[in-house]
């Protein structure tokens, strides 16, 4: 690891900002639970190998083209770094690429979660149909899912737009819709992603490439998922969007390396990490 723990709590609290959105304290943990002893935990990895590969939910498929299957979308692990394929045959499709680590502990709400990882483009977009490479965005979040109590599935997320007949917007989900908050121009440099939340008190921070990005914290009702306390970091990718054409069909493919995962126990970071209180509902 290129910095430790705690020299990232202080690199936060240096720089976290947001504006105050509204409070409303997480009721997840289950009734049952207790804080009688949370220690600390700790989890990297130079590659996403061991991770979990999904279908997200960003899919659409051209007239006469099958649905859209996870045979079309591939994490390949390279020991140093992994790659994220997505629409790999090609098709005249848009297909989604979420690949996660996740834990399922009912403990996972008494933490504040300090995560990250470093992520690139291996080509540079271009706008042109027939380009072979073309995609839509890079992404990435971190969420605890309360399949408990309240059916809701809470934390932070940021979206790239490397479309490159729309790109550079650098866009977080703010309960409702993607809103734009800054730009990223497109190139094929190692770009890095700082995630925290602390989940008792509603309270966020996120940062890439060391600058601060105001972002909400938000809740979504999820229907047919597990019944579980379930924390999850996620690095996920989409193709270019063909939904208003199907003139393109490329393949898009990101590359993610250096993870890392820190729970805190709650309460036990606030004099290096203030961050501000969210509201939302994603």
């Amino acid at each position: 690891m290129s910095i430790n723990r705690r020299e990232l709590l202080e690199l936060l609290a240096a720089g976290a900002v947001s504006s105050v959105m509204g409070w409303r304290r997480a009721t997840a943990v289950p009734p049952t639970a207790t804080i009688s002893s949370t220690p600390t935990r700790q989890y990297a990895g130079t590659d996403l190998s061991g991770w979990e590969v999904a279908l997200g939910d960003a899919l659409h498929a051209c007239s006469g083209e099958p649905p859209v299957t996870l045979a079309d979308i591939e994490t390949i692990h390279y020991g140093a770094r992994s790659e994220l394929s997505a629409n790999i045959a090609p098709r005249k499709i848009m297909a989604h690429n979420i690949t996660f680590k996740r834990f399922i502990d009912d403990m996972a709400f008494h933490y504040t979660h300090i995560c990250g990882y470093k992520f690139r483009l291996p080509y540079l977009p271009q706008p042109d149909a027939g380009a072979a490479l073309n995609g839509q965005t890079i992404e990435g979040g971190l969420f605890i899912w309360d399949g408990i109590t309240e059916k809701l599935d809470r934390g932070i997320a940021f979206q790239w737009l490397v479309n490159p007949w729309t790109a550079n917007v650098l866009n977080i989900w703010d309960g409702a819709a993607w809103i734009a908050v800054g730009s990223l121009a497109l190139d094929t440099a190692w770009h890095e992603v700082t995630m925290a939340v602390d989940y008792q008190r509603e309270l966020t921070a996120l940062k890439i490439d060391g600058l601060p990005i105001p972002v909400s914290f938000s809740r979504t009702a999820k229907v047919g998922w597990d019944d579980n306390i379930a924390a999850r970091l996620q690095a996920e990718i989409i193709s270019v969007d063909i939904s208003g054409s199907c003139n393109v069909q490329a393949t898009h493919k990101a590359e993610f390396k250096d993870w890392y995962w820190y729970w805190e126990p709650d309460g036990s970071c606030q004099t290096f990490l203030p961050l501000v209180t969210h509201g939302g509902g994603k």
